[in-house]
């Protein structure tokens, strides 16, 4: 059964532990996603864009209290046309 990408991101979310973290990426854009928890469950999104030296600093980092504001935030980002990676 092929889950879509957008319910495939919001179970991970939901069961991400705080020593885990995922990974967004799209094949053709050089733009990336690390999403982490911290203590208080809130979500932590760093941005990088490997084209562009100002996207590698900790100014693009943005704080998500919901999983759907997270989804909504990726959706934004790559459309539907993204890789998912737990690490």
């Amino acid at each position: 059964m092929y889950l879509s990408k957008e319910k495939e991101l919001t179970k991970k979310l939901v069961s991400l532990d705080l020593d885990e973290g995922i990974r967004i990426e799209h094949p053709d854009q050089h733009k990336k996603l690390f999403i982490n928890r911290n203590v208080c469950g809130n979500y932590v999104v760093q941005s990088v864009n490997e084209d562009d030296d100002q996207f590698n600093e900790i100014n693009n980092i943005q704080y998500f209290s919901s999983n759907t504001d997270v989804v909504d935030f990726v959706k934004s980002i790559f459309r539907k046309n993204f890789s998912i990676f737990l690490y």
